[in-house]
């Protein structure tokens, strides 16, 4: 151990000297050996992807950081989850977080490892997990917050595997300590007893075994960017089609409207796609906001005169907060006044958009004759 921190101190030193850091000066494929009480794993890391991570990674590995800690939280049909604990779930004292780069591309996909963190999105320090499946849905997407902004995979395992199968399926307890929602904590501690950097030049086999296996992850990469590609496509022809039918349905509610006598042309389209007209403008108070709690009468019916619901027929006015309606009644009756009687073709974003409800398939553009009948509160 005094030789390994000895070596350390030269390399912090001379990158001092030189105005770098260790992330500025690495790069290409690194490798590093766990070995823990189920077997042995290696790790190729690609600090062209991750240089920051890949710098971190290693200088815990330089330190001596994570022999002794477990593997705490194992979810056999997700990732194994380390480096930061000890076997009594005392969390170890960690260097300062890093920032994140999982927008370098590389997915969590089945055997790849990539940093863990809180919520926030440059939290990683120690702890690292290893995906026992592909888990997508921990992608890099965007920057808009913590959870688009994913996990940063830096590398992979590469000989081993048989060792992260077992881990993976050693039995689990509930254990708040390792997760707070299901059980994940190892019935006997999975320790880490040594994680040492190797020699490239001495493991020619598992470097050609690795190349071999990053051969068959772009692969497999490649074949899921196009079925993304492919599904984007249909899904925006499919977007495409739904927008020219929305289209089309609002113009068969306007006639509709028509259809009941009202003066269609004096109809007003909103900025969200809400179409209304007023077939009688009261002369009482409008809403004050959204908050507000309105008395209505009202008849809704599909764009073909379907009639799905109505307030009129059950002899009772309807009472409601407006923003605790649709957003196209919070929008259509919020500027009504008390007395008026008002027609609204509502397209489905600000209805019940592509899900839909019980009676109402997705999609659907609504039409309502709504009378506000008073202010309640």
């Amino acid at each position: 151990m005094k030789s390994r921190n000895l070596a350390a101190l030269a390399t912090v030193l001379s990158m001092a000297v030189c105005g770098t850091t260790l992330a500025d000066q690495l790069s290409g494929k690194h490798y590093v050996k766990m070995e823990t009480t189920l077997g042995n794993f290696v790790l190729e890391l690609d600090a062209d992807a991750a240089p920051g991570t890949v710098a971190n990674f290693l200088g815990y590995v330089e330190d001596g950081f994570y022999e002794g800690t477990m593997f705490h939280r194992v979810i056999k049909t997700f990732m194994i989850q380390g480096g930061g604990m000890t076997p009594d779930y005392a969390r170890k004292e960690t260097k300062s977080a890093i920032q994140n780069e999982a927008d370098n591309g590389l997915p969590n996909s089945y055997g790849t490892i990539a940093m863990a963190r809180t919520g926030a999105p440059h939290s990683a320090t120690s702890q690292f997990f290893i995906n026992v499946k592909d888990n997508s849905m921990l992608n890099h997407t965007s920057k808009d917050n913590g959870r688009t902004w994913g996990y940063c995979v830096f590398g992979a395992v590469v000989d081993g595997i048989e060792t992260v199968e077992a881990i993976r399926n050693t039995p689990v307890h509930m254990d708040r300590r390792a997760d707070g929602r299901q059980p994940a904590a190892p019935d006997e501690a999975v320790v880490i007893n040594k994680a040492e950097k190797l020699d490239a030049s001495k493991i020619p086999d598992i470097i050609e075994k690795a190349s071999k296996l990053a051969e068959e992850r772009e692969k497999v990469v490649a074949a899921a960017k196009l079925e993304r590609e492919k599904q984007m496509k249909e899904r925006a022809a499919e977007m495409a089609k739904v927008a020219e039918k929305v289209k089309s349905d609002i113009e068969t509610g306007k006639q509709l409207v028509a259809g009941k006598s009202v003066d269609i042309s004096k109809g007003v389209m909103t900025e969200s796609g809400l179409w209304y007209v007023d077939a009688v403008e009261g002369d009482g108070e409008t809403p004050p906001d959204a908050k507000t709690r309105v008395r209505v009468h009202y008849t809704g019916w599909h764009v073909d005169g379907r009639q799905f619901d109505s307030s009129r027929d059950r002899g009772q006015p309807s009472e409601f907060g407006l923003n605790q309606v649709i957003a196209g009644w919070t929008e259509g009756v919020g500027s009504m006044k008390v007395g008026s009687r008002r027609y609204l073709v509502i397209p489905p974003k600000i209805a019940y958009g592509e899900r839909g409800r019980s009676g109402i398939p997705g999609n659907s553009v609504l039409v309502f004759d709504v009378e506000l009948l008073a202010i309640v509160e």
